[in-house]
């Protein structure tokens, strides 16, 4: 037996498997573990774990966590082990802050939850909802576009050069949101007003397992908790005017809303859905859901903003396929770069780029036991990014998609995630983001400002911090 073959009793597991323990990472603080780095560039830190391994070790505070990267690895943890694994230390904070809804929630209640909230999820229902988001994201254009866009490609007559894509997008996927939900955007306005300090308050609490840092009385801690209130009580004015409909009699009113659907559906056993779950299934798709289809909205434009010549190739085949008229739902499996042009951001700017799980047993990761509790992060972020899958992995080229082995890729490639917790909104979402593009490259051209710079912001989602845009009109 050489050397390199020998190998110590505290190396093997319990049945006598061998026992690596997974490299630490580099950089870590005293006392504060790879906290700082996690919270001044997350993305740096995964791309480092990426390079050092399929698993590796990180400190955050006093926590131990391990970062999965491997693909065969991640796969173990989102599906063949889901079983053994509960949501993490992320969805603990953000399950104190907007409640037990399919997002965060465990077990049988999340397998409940997902049975009742899927009806209003799927293909038919998608495409509903997509046949009355080109005339509301139309309106929002109108509005605040328009006057931004002189024909001429000047400044506009009000002084405003140039829009904000990343504010502006998230406005839109807020009323689209909500008019899905309710059947009115009258709910959006208000949770917009304290959104911006709400998502980076609850970012930061999600990335990092320090309860006390929440508890301190400091100003932002408070501007934090008046803003979460307000959303509450929007969520709450949600479900009671929904309630007073359904008593009256007046199903009309709610336009077919998903809210109406979700409070008339009931489970196997005849329950139906209390005011309480309603109110916390609003509050993760006002949250998560406006962030995630916003972000790769933005991200979309912002590519093809800094490449005319895609730019227009996509504008025509839209054109091709629509004949001028408005998108139809039939017409998005046509849109082939298109969605090349979606898929190539998903991979690059992942809204999910970091997800978080809990051993609830003593479990192994390839050769290393996981003990009992562990934290374990699933590096989405690297993992998409990983040469052995893509060439020249950090670069934009839908095109990549026309000759790549989609089965080779498959286990690289998650953005919605996999297994039994995959994301329960992808279709709706990916319909609105074909409808916003859509309607969006059919009316202007797109041009990045110069001397601007674009920077990810990782928290709950990886979103632009700002896309400066100037806009002629078509």
């Amino acid at each position: 037996m050489t050397d390199h073959d020998t190998v110590s009793a505290a190396e093997c597991g319990p049945a006598g498997d061998l026992d690596i323990p997974a490299p630490p990472l580099r950089g870590a603080w005293p006392l504060l573990g790879h906290a700082p780095a996690l919270l001044r560039d997350p993305l740096a830190l995964l791309a480092e774990a990426g390079r050092t391994g399929p698993l590796t070790v990180v400190r955050l505070g006093p926590v131990a966590a391990y970062v999965v990267t491997g693909p065969d690895l991640v796969r173990q943890v989102l599906v063949t082990d889901a079983a053994r694994y509960d949501k993490g230390f992320q969805f603990d904070a953000l399950r104190r802050l907007i409640g037990d809804g399919v997002g965060t929630s465990r077990g049988a209640k999340h397998r409940r939850n997902k049975r009742m909230l899927r009806p209003a999820f799927d293909r038919t229902s998608s495409r509903v909802h997509a046949r009355n988001m080109t005339p509301q994201i139309e309106g929002f254009l109108d509005a605040q576009w328009d006057p931004a866009a002189d024909p001429d490609g000047r400044t506009a007559p009000d002084g405003r050069p140039v829009i904000d894509a990343a504010v502006d997008l998230r406005v839109l996927s807020m009323r689209l949101i909500t008019n899905s939900m309710s059947g009115s955007e009258l709910a959006a306005d208000e949770v917009m007003r304290a959104l911006p300090g709400l998502l980076s308050g609850i970012g930061r609490r999600a990335l990092l397992p320090v309860r006390a840092l929440d508890l301190l009385p400091t100003p932002g801690n408070r501007r934090f908790d008046r803003s979460l209130r307000r959303v509450h009580a929007v969520a709450d004015d949600m479900v009671a005017r929904e309630r007073e409909r359904a008593a009256h009699g007046d199903a009309a009113a709610g336009g077919g809303s998903s809210l109406a659907a979700w409070l008339a559906a009931v489970d196997e056993d005849g329950t139906g859905m209390t005011d309480e779950q309603a109110h916390d299934e609003i509050m993760t798709l006002l949250l998560a859901g406006t962030e995630t289809t916003a972000g790769v909205m933005a991200w979309c434009l912002y590519v093809l903003a800094r490449d005319s010549e895609l730019q227009q190739r996509v504008r025509l085949e839209i054109a091709d396929v629509t004949g001028g008229k408005r998108l139809e739902p039939a017409d998005m499996r046509r849109l082939e770069l298109a969605e090349r042009v979606v898929k190539e951001v998903l991979r690059l700017y992942p809204p999910g780029w970091l997800i978080g799980r809990r051993a609830m047993e003593e479990t192994r990761l390839g050769n290393t036991r996981i003990p009992a509790g562990s934290q374990v992060l699933v590096n989405f972020y690297a993992l998409q990014r990983d040469p052995a899958a893509f060439h020249d992995p950090d670069a934009f080229d839908p095109d990549r998609w026309k000759s790549l082995d989609q089965a080779a890729v498959a286990p690289y490639y998650l953005p919605f995630g996999s297994g039994p917790r995959v994301c329960l909104g992808e279709m709706y979402g990916m319909a609105e983001i074909f409808c916003v593009l859509c309607a969006i490259l059919a009316r202007y051209r797109l041009e990045p400002v110069p001397g601007t710079t674009v920077r990810p912001v990782a928290r709950t989602t990886l979103h632009p911090d700002t896309v400066p845009l100037r806009l002629t009109r078509l």
